[in-house]
């Protein structure tokens, strides 16, 4: 029964068990032991359609303290926001309450083909709302960026 249901389980998550060969005891004494393989490499979104498509409004945020809270570079999922700009060069982070954290998401109208992931939370007064928030350099950009309203492809 929970075998089944372990294996059940791990079905729904998209994830092949492999029944190891390693042990070295007759098969009808064989303990069950499993390792675990994805069924296929997670998609890069730029070669993936995207899941859903959703209209959305997009604001912008700076890690400016006046935006954010008393420790501006950490966002809802505990990443460094700051190390992170130094890596890459540039922001890649959107807050959204209706997404999971990590969700990668593009918005071709404003970025092309640029994937943004889902990092931080906004204010509780949008939950429940289409709305994002896009993470730039400076206050300066987030204001100049306004409010727009634009498709989210979602992967």
């Amino acid at each position: 029964m929970v075998v089944s249901l372990v294996c059940t389980l791990l079905a729904l998550s998209n994830i092949q068990v492999v029944q190891s060969e390693n042990i070295p005891l007759p098969r009808e004494a064989r303990p069950l032991s499993f390792r675990i393989h994805p069924k296929s490499s997670f998609p890069h979104s730029d070669s993936a359609e995207p899941k859903k498509e959703k209209w959305v409004v997009v604001s912008a945020y700076s890690l400016d303290p006046g935006q954010t809270d008393d420790t501006p570079c950490i966002p809802a999922n505990g990443e460094d926001l700051c190390k992170l700009r130094e890596q890459k060069g540039f922001h890649d982070t959107i807050a959204a309450n209706f997404l999971r954290m990590g969700t990668q998401v593009k918005i071709p109208e404003l970025y092309g083909n640029k994937v943004l992931v889902a990092r931080d939370r906004m204010n509780t007064r949008y939950n429940g709302t289409n709305r994002i928030d896009l993470l730039l350099d400076s206050r300066e950009e987030a204001i100049k960026f306004g409010i727009k309203y634009v498709k989210l492809e979602i992967y």
